[in-house]
């Protein structure tokens, strides 16, 4: 019976360890939506250039079925179409039916981009980052999330991100809010989603 017990758990131990080995560590995306602060806790929300977003994403990146890239000429980075998942869709529909005529703020990796009005239902389960994105960001998402077009977009990767990251104070454990280009949403970090 002892040996028994001994060999379930190393078998335990084994399985759990080759799993958290085995496991990519997700390129975090979320689409929050603007929300009101009145009569909810910090805790629930995200204060981001004058505008207040629910802290629980209406779309993160498990949502998400493919994506697909296009250069931005004008601000000399990449955006990105992402197409969500067919069982994602109606939830889509209904929350930005919702949500109409508020802001919806795309975020990767705990960098905020520029938010988007919703001026409509979005049915066709396509959501938009219109620029900002670079090469190591296409290839972070493209371990978690199907690129359409595989080989277009292999020649965009690069291997490190040339995005400085925030400094971080030596007495202070959490990033700061805002790095130098003022889009860093530090309590994302902390807030365990």
């Amino acid at each position: 019976m002892k040996n028994l017990r001994h060999v379930m758990m190393s078998g335990l131990i084994g399985g759990v360890l080759l799993t958290s080995c085995q496991q990519q560590t997700p390129y975090p995306v979320f689409f929050l939506s603007e929300g009101s602060a009145e009569g909810t806790t910090a805790k629930f929300i995200v204060n981001y250039n004058g505008h207040t977003y629910d802290k629980m994403p209406i779309i993160n990146h498990t949502h998400l079925d493919s994506y697909h890239s296009f250069m931005d000429m004008s601000a000399g980075s990449y955006g990105v179409v992402f197409t969500l998942k067919p069982e994602m869709r109606s939830r889509l529909a209904a929350a930005t039916t919702n949500k109409q005529g508020l802001l919806l703020l795309p975020v990767v990796n705990g960098l905020a981009f520029q938010p988007v009005r919703i001026d409509r239902p979005i049915t066709d389960g396509k959501l938009v980052i219109w620029s900002g994105l670079n090469g190591y960001d296409l290839k972070q998402l493209a371990r978690n999330i199907r690129p359409e077009d595989p080989e277009r977009e292999k020649k965009r990767f690069i291997d490190k991100n040339p995005r400085p990251l925030p400094k971080l104070d030596n007495k202070v454990k959490k990033p700061q809010h805002k790095d130098h280009t003022g889009r860093t949403i530090g309590e994302l970090y902390a807030s365990g989603i």
